[in-house]
Formats: structure tokens, C-alpha cells, sequence
């Protein structure tokens, strides 16, 4: 092809048709720039596909850890629960406004270690994504990643609270108790476990429990309500970016 073009030029050089050459060469100049754009169009619709498919993979990732965090957080949210009423239901026995134990035995600090397990994670979706969330080229999508992100640092600071009360007071307070505590159980009168409740510092360890434990079940609900809608509208981006 390009011997072919040189052959014009020399033919029309060769036959003194000044004009007409530079009307070509000039023609020529303007087909080779066309080509060029042309290529470079071509260049940057492959690229924005892939980047478009590269984001699809990403939020597809990113929907799979948010149904985990949804998971996650409905367990924590049980078990923290379960958790609390068994701390109310204690200070209940010591202010005589409960009968029984509500349960087969005292839990002891067993069931402190159980909750710690259950609070062990933290969200899928930031351990995975906390850096991606910049790749999302929709804004609103993006803000919405961060808020997570922000609310997840509550609930982990909830959680971090919890855990220091668990690990520095209440376990040893129970500890301390131990001997007492499991020979309580739902045969136990009710005069034996009242008066034993009535303890202050048991009545105290009982409180700061329930407090944290109720701070981590405000911070986990307002994530977990946060994970619904990232997750709807990430399935959204998703089928945006699919059509």
C-alpha cells in the first residue's frame, strides 16, 4: 500500500503536476491523521471496557463481602442481646424483681469468652476493600463505602470497649466469684441468689456489662442498617456497569 501511494507521487512529480501533488500530499496528510484518531478511539474503548469490567469484578467482590457482613453483623447482634438480658436478668435477682436464675446455671466467664469469639471479625468488606473504594467511579456509591467504613470504626471501637471490660473486670470478677456463683442454678431459692446479688460490685460488674454490650448493639445495628442499602445499591452499580 505505501509503494503504492509513493508511485502516485512520483508519477505526479514526473508529469510537472506541482498542484495536484500537493493537493494529494495534503490528502494523504489528512488520511493518516483520520487513521491515527481513529486507532486511538478504538485504543481508549478497549480501555474503558476494561476498566469497566474491572470495576464490575470489584463491586461483584464487594457484594459478596457485604451479604458476609450482613451475616456477621445479625449474629453479633443476637448474641450481644442474649447477652445483655442475661446481665439485666442479674441485676433483677438483686433488686428482688426476679425469681430464678432464667436459666440452667450461672454462665460464669465461659459465656464472656463465647461473646468475645462472636465479636472476633471485623467487616469483610473493609479487611478487603478498604482501599478499592476509591477505584468506584460512581461519587454517591463512593460516599456511602466511606460512611461504612466510618460506622465500621464505631462498631469496632464499641466492640474494643467491650472487650477491655470483658477481659479486665468482668471475667475476673466472676473469677473471683466462681465458687459461689456455680452452685447457682434453677433449683437455687430465691432468698440465696437475691441476697448473694445484692453484692455491689457484683451488681456493678453486672451494670458496666450491660452498658457496653448495649453500646455495641446501637453501633451494630446502625452499620447493619448501613449494609443494606451499600448492598442494594451495589447490586444497582453492578447492573449498571453490565448494560
Amino acid at each position: 500500500m505505501i509503494k503504492f501511494f509513493r508511485k502516485i507521487r512520483q508519477n505526479l512529480l514526473s508529469e510537472g503536476k506541482t498542484g495536484k501533488y500537493l493537493k494529494y500530499a495534503i490528502g494523504e496528510i489528512v488520511l493518516v491523521v483520520i487513521g491515527i484518531l481513529i486507532a486511538l478511539q478504538i485504543n481508549n474503548w478497549n480501555e474503558n471496557r476494561k476498566a469497566i469490567q474491572n470495576e464490575y469484578r470489584l463491586v461483584d467482590k464487594m457484594i459478596e463481602q457485604t451479604v458476609k457482613d450482613s451475616i456477621l453483623f445479625s449474629k453479633r447482634i443476637k448474641h450481644s442481646n442474649e447477652h445483655m438480658k442475661e446481665f439485666e436478668h442479674y441485676i433483677a435477682i438483686g433488686q428482688g424483681r426476679a425469681d430464678s436464675l432464667g436459666h440452667k446455671k450461672f454462665r460464669e466467664y465461659r459465656g464472656y469468652q463465647l461473646l468475645l469469639t462472636t465479636m472476633n471479625d471485623g467487616s469483610y468488606l473493609i479487611r478487603n476493600h478498604s482501599e478499592d473504594f476509591k477505584k468506584i467511579n460512581n461519587l454517591e456509591l463512593r460516599e456511602q463505602l466511606m460512611e461504612y467504613s466510618y460506622l465500621s470504626t464505631m462498631q469496632d471501637k464499641a466492640i474494643e470497649i467491650a472487650t477491655f471490660n470483658t477481659l479486665n473486670y468482668n471475667i475476673p470478677i466472676t473469677h473471683k466469684y466462681h465458687e459461689t456463683l456455680s452452685r447457682f442454678d434453677t433449683t437455687s431459692t430465691f432468698y440465696e441468689m437475691q441476697e448473694f446479688f445484692k453484692n455491689p460490685e457484683l451488681e456493678s460488674h453486672f451494670d458496666i456489662s450491660r452498658a457496653s454490650l448495649n453500646n455495641v448493639v446501637i453501633q451494630v445495628e446502625l452499620i447493619y442498617s448501613k449494609n443494606k442499602e451499600v448492598l442494594e445499591r451495589l447490586k444497582q452499580y453492578r447492573y449498571e456497569l453490565g448494560n
